[in-house]
């Protein structure tokens, strides 16, 4: 049996480790991989995901990387261990402001949001943000960015509900609540409920998620691009 594949992941969330790895999972069918959650730590898949420290979470685990490797983070020594780091962002941080998540930036590059359709007209420029944060103007290798849109829900939605309205809509990277139409599903199977994702739900449905993989790539633009920019990683 071949060593295992080592991928280290930056997120906003533990439920987004989960359908990461689907994804994964799905990608790299037979090849075996180990899936690191750095930020937020490991330890946070098993509490509530209200403690997980968000999108802030990601911009400062970002900024301490680039400090660390003076700007060239696949120098990082995290890729000592690692072959991939695939750092997520949803793409709704588009329309945050630095101060939403008490952080002190001079580039005020957010808010960056645009109308959608297309999905790229946020999530572009949010991912020239998300270099910035690494100190870097192009994407380093062996790094993957993962810029869901409008949030990793809407991949959610389309894995296990492929028969919803907004699904089949033909728009759904631009739908703004996905989380509200996951709350409102038959309670068995529901992975959200009462605003709260439920980590042990979603991990229930990660082979139900990355089974449906395939058919999310089709649905969404970002899904497929961040499939793609993977396999192209994978060593």
């Amino acid at each position: 049996m071949s060593d295992p594949l080592w991928i280290a992941l930056v997120a906003e969330g533990p439920t987004d480790k989960i359908v990461v790895e689907a994804a994964i999972r799905n990608i790299l069918e037979d090849t075996p991989f180990i899936l690191r959650q750095l930020q937020p730590e490991e330890s946070l898949a098993f509490v509530d995901p209200g403690d997980s420290t968000g999108w802030g979470g990601v911009y400062r685990w970002c900024r301490r990387a680039a400090e660390r490797s003076t700007g060239a983070i696949e120098s990082d020594v995290l890729f000592a261990t690692y072959k991939i780091l695939i750092i997520h962002l949803d793409a709704e941080v588009a329309g945050e402001e630095y101060g939403h998540a008490n952080i002190v930036d001079g580039e005020n590059d957010l808010p960056c949001s645009q109308p959608c359709p297309p999905p790229t007209a946020s999530t572009d420029p949010l991912r020239s943000v998300l270099l910035r944060w690494i100190g870097s103007a192009t994407v380093p290798q062996g790094v993957v960015l993962c810029t869901p849109s409008r949030n990793t829900e809407t991949w959610v939605l389309c894995a296990l509900y492929p028969r919803d309205a907004i699904v089949q809509s033909g728009s759904v990277e631009c739908f703004e609540s996905p989380q509200n139409r996951l709350q409102s599903k038959p309670m068995s199977g529901r992975v959200i409920t009462r605003r709260k994702k439920r980590v042990v739900a979603y991990r229930a449905r990660a082979k139900d998620i990355s089974e449906s993989w395939p058919d999310v790539r089709i649905l969404c633009t970002e899904a497929e691009r961040f499939s793609a920019d993977f396999e192209s990683a994978v060593p």
